[in-house]
């Protein structure tokens, strides 16, 4: 539990990413954010090829990685990466910067309430209380960021589901793009 609580701070590294989106263009956030996606993906290939590589990454990123990324999986940052990037380049600014906040803060505090104050189980690992808090500071943050209060909550819902439910695809890409999606479709079919 302790190193997949500090594996969750890191998370709040995160935050720079729509902090940097706020104060700059978006096409300054793409290079960015670009750039530091394609040498995080250069050490993904790096860890693959070499093995004397991947050893050194372990043992400098062990305590903050998972059993399949020590043994050469991509790890969550580069998965964070990759939907930082998407978002970005997916969406208008004020949405991604919502989808990245749902990243980083929704996802964050799923797993800190879930692990300290979960008791009612949902899909093996997941809570119900995890989940609530999911919910709560998502739609807490596209309400403060100037969302239409339809729009946020039916983002922070999707975005509560797909951190529920197992998916089969890492959920630092899915909650951006599917929650940003809907919201987007909404925004864009129904003038709120």
């Amino acid at each position: 539990m302790a190193r997949e609580l500090r594996r969750k701070s890191i998370h709040l590294l995160g935050l720079a990413f729509p902090i940097l989106y706020v104060f700059t263009t978006r096409h300054t956030a793409i290079i960015a954010v670009g750039v530091l996606l394609a040498v995080v993906l250069g050490s993904e290939l790096l860890k693959a090829l070499l093995p004397a590589f991947r050893g050194i990454f372990n043992r400098i990123f062990s305590p903050m990685l998972r059993s399949q990324e020590r043994k050469g999986g991509l790890t969550g940052a580069t998965y964070y990466l990759i939907g930082s990037f998407l978002c970005i380049l997916l969406f208008d600014k004020t949405l991604a910067i919502v989808c990245l906040c749902f990243l980083t803060l929704g996802d964050l505090f799923a797993a800190l309430i879930g692990k300290q104050w979960g008791r009612i189980k949902l899909f093996s690992r997941k809570s119900l209380e995890g989940s609530l808090a999911c919910f709560i500071v998502c739609t807490a943050v596209a309400l403060l960021i100037g969302l239409h209060p339809i729009v946020a909550i039916v983002g922070a819902l999707v975005a509560t589901l797909i951190e529920l439910l197992p998916t089969g695809v890492d959920d630092n890409v899915t909650i951006p793009l599917i929650s940003g999606l809907a919201m987007h479709l909404l925004l864009n079919n129904w003038h709120f």
